[in-house]
């Protein structure tokens, strides 16, 4: 009844099973490249409608401040044209803002090629408008006003013929 042969116990490993599907092995990576294509494509839909915000001419600005420059009082006239001449001139290049004091504009203005076609003008309308504002010299405000829109015909032909300089 007994039997002498004793029994072997032997491990025989995982059974196999059925394998996941695609979509359960590769599920995380499908919702990560689904969720990155639709914000870029987001993206792309909002860039492609957004409203364009259209600069101002910078010529039709100088001339409407100068005509207000021409109808103020012979006080005011030099200041504004000067006023009008530097807004114009941080308009047009990036080597004058308008924080600039003359005298750094002067300095400014040999680095530009724009700003160099017309710097005698440029500087003598500034100048003038300096010796106004400082030392209370009332000199011919006409003759400054003369000087702003000489300078600006003279840099309205710089920036035609160098039109690609001066586009941002």
């Amino acid at each position: 009844m007994n039997s002498s042969t004793t029994e072997q116990f032997t491990l025989l490993g995982p059974k196999p099973e059925v394998p996941p599907s695609w979509l359960e092995s590769h599920g995380v990576e499908l919702s990560i490249y689904a969720g990155i294509s639709a914000l870029l494509l987001g993206a792309l839909i909002y860039f492609l409608r957004r409203k364009r915000a259209t600069r101002a001419n910078p010529a039709l600005a100088f001339r409407q401040q100068m005509s207000a420059a021409r109808s103020a009082g012979h006080t005011q006239a030099c200041q504004l044209s000067a006023v009008a001449l530097r807004n114009y001139l941080a308009a047009i290049s990036a080597d004058a803002p308008i924080g600039l004091t003359t005298q750094e504009l002067a300095a400014a203005i040999i680095h530009s090629p724009v700003l160099a076609t017309s710097a005698d003008p440029i500087l003598r309308v500034l100048r003038a408008a300096d010796r106004v504002k400082f030392a209370g010299e009332l000199n011919d405000h006409e003759e400054v006003a003369r000087l702003a829109e000489e300078a600006f015909a003279r840099l309205e032909l710089a920036r035609q013929a160098l039109w690609r300089e001066v586009t941002p």
